[in-house]
């Protein structure tokens, strides 16, 4: 079953998603990501959940799906 971000999470500080980005890159590990973005009932979309498969200066692409640093209300490890 999918993981779903309908609630919303902790907004995390710049420096706790950057240690778990770079945790997680360095280890191979997937991740889910809640991306700080609402609908129209105030409900998040679901979790960016996968592998980070390449990064630059704007953002980490996880699948084809590109997602801004500044983007990101909270990253966990994905298990």
């Amino acid at each position: 079953m999918p993981h779903r971000g309908l609630h919303q999470k902790n907004r995390m500080r710049t420096t706790e998603i950057y240690y778990i980005l770079h945790e997680a890159i360095q280890a191979h590990r997937e991740v889910a990501i809640q991306i700080e973005a609402v609908d129209g009932n105030g409900f998040y979309p679901e979790d960016v959940i996968g592998s980070i498969k390449k990064s630059d200066s704007l953002g980490v692409y996880i699948k084809k799906q590109k997602v801004h640093y500044d983007e990101i209300r909270n990253i966990q490890f994905y298990t």
